[in-house]
């Protein structure tokens, strides 16, 4: 049985602020299974980037699940398009 993955609602405007500042940026949102929402490359990193609509939404179970056992690269939260810019600006400082 296949189940509708819900978006957060700024989540498109989230992936266009990654985007006009330089990032490539795949959907994984509906992959589900705790994965998180996007797939981001910018500067030689890859991120990881869970979108929430504010700082009041938690994580899902399988969120928790998987960010526990995440052993990969960088895992990040972001609420809003000034978060995402602001990570992306953390690395040019590297």
């Amino acid at each position: 049985m296949s189940f509708a993955k819900k978006v957060d609602k700024n989540q498109a405007s989230v992936v266009k602020a990654l985007r006009d500042n330089g990032a490539d940026v795949y959907l994984l949102h509906m992959v589900g299974k705790g994965i998180p929402d996007l797939l981001v490359a910018y500067e030689g990193h890859t991120i990881l980037i869970e979108v929430k609509d504010g700082v009041d939404k938690h994580f899902t179970p399988d969120q928790l699940k998987f960010i526990a056992g995440w052993k990969g690269g960088d895992l990040f939260r972001v609420n809003n398009e000034q978060e995402a810019i602001d990570l992306l600006k953390s690395y040019k400082l590297e």
